[in-house]
């Protein structure tokens, strides 16, 4: 449940740090009609650090995924031989 949780959280994040980002032709601040996109973090300031983040954010989500699965699995197993065993020794003999 936690990790679910987290991966919401973080999925949030991830796409939260993208749309900060600065675009190749513009950014989301020159879309709306100003000159000025570059005054919040400064020319070129939050690239490398949002493009830092962002990856980081998606190692730990693809980590947390990977967990996830493993423990899924793990409680899913069904040993399917054992059942089929003990069916086939359950049942009696036709003589």
């Amino acid at each position: 449940m936690l990790i679910e949780i987290l991966l919401v959280v973080l999925a949030v994040l991830i796409v939260g740090s993208i749309m900060l980002q600065q675009g190749k032709g513009s950014d989301l601040g020159s879309a709306f009609g100003g000159g000025s996109s570059d005054s919040l973090f400064g020319p070129l300031g939050p690239s490398n650090f949002l493009s830092k983040l962002t990856w980081i954010l998606i190692s730990i989500f693809f980590v947390l995924c990977l967990l996830l699965a493993y423990i899924s699995k793990q409680e899913l197993t069904l040993d399917v031989q054992e059942e089929v065993t003990q069916e086939v020794s359950d049942q009696p003999d036709p003589e």
